[in-house]
């Protein structure tokens, strides 16, 4: 396996120093690899990406993006080494354009690379192409998720994170969803995704990691979690889900 892209070592995070929501995870995410996070609500799963972000206070432990600490950094500074954090709720602009959305996302890069770049997203979500001139708020679920998707990606980032993509979408829109992230993968780009949907997720991803009360209880590829036994027990985290626990 080639060196982590992401790597934390005993990672401490929440929202409140006394009461840890991430209470010391050990983790690693490899360049090229699309990785599931799943586990009950409440196990820490948003929290740890948003931590991963900068959107949410670290408290111990160490955090590396290609290598380099991130642990406690602020957001802007974290897209500049290479993470696009693409957040559940608030990922677009309602009031802008599908274009002026674009435009606003690749407004860090040069001037001369910025058209570029946006015709490059135009190009891989067609969709959004037909309609570059509508309004976001008028967008359906899963075309608001694909054009969040399209700004994390305009910076070129090394990883892209989502928090629970298909969340209050139809199966349809969950499917077409998964579909343009599997395609997005399937170029090389690293995911790390926080998803509620398990079995429409281990369909797309290669491994998956279940949280249970902020802690990695199970790290397998998504082909043994598909075969689990008692699949919903581990999810759920039952006290057997720590067997085979990373």
């Amino acid at each position: 396996m080639s060196a982590p892209v992401i790597e934390t070592r005993q990672f401490i995070a929440g929202y409140e120093r006394d009461l840890p929501i991430v209470n010391g995870i050990d983790f690693t995410l490899a360049k090229g690899e699309f990785v599931a996070i799943f586990g009950p609500n409440g196990a820490g799963k948003s929290t740890f990406v948003k931590a991963l972000a900068g959107v949410v206070p670290v408290f111990g432990g160490e955090a590396f993006l290609n290598g380099e600490p991130i642990g406690g950094l602020k957001p802007h500074a974290i897209l500049k080494r290479g993470m696009a954090f693409v957040p559940q709720t608030e990922n677009i602009f309602t009031t802008l354009s599908i274009h002026e959305n674009l435009q606003l996302a690749a407004a860090p890069l040069v001037r001369s690379a910025q058209g570029p770049a946006i015709r490059r997203m135009l190009d891989m979500f067609p969709d959004l192409a037909r309609q570059s001139g509508r309004l976001a708020g008028s967008l359906s679920g899963g075309q608001r998720q694909m054009l969040a998707v399209a700004r994390a990606l305009l910076l070129e980032p090394s990883v892209l994170v989502l928090d629970e993509p298909s969340a209050g979408l139809s199966p349809k829109l969950v499917s077409d969803v998964f579909s343009t992230l599997r395609e997005i993968s399937a170029t090389g780009v690293t995911i790390l995704l926080v998803e509620q949907n398990v079995r429409a997720a281990l369909r797309i991803v290669e491994r998956g990691v279940v949280l249970v009360d902020g802690r990695l209880r199970f790290d397998a590829s998504a082909e043994a979690l598909s075969s689990h036994p008692d699949l919903g027990a581990l999810f759920l985290g039952a006290d057997h889900a720590s067997e085979g626990a990373a």
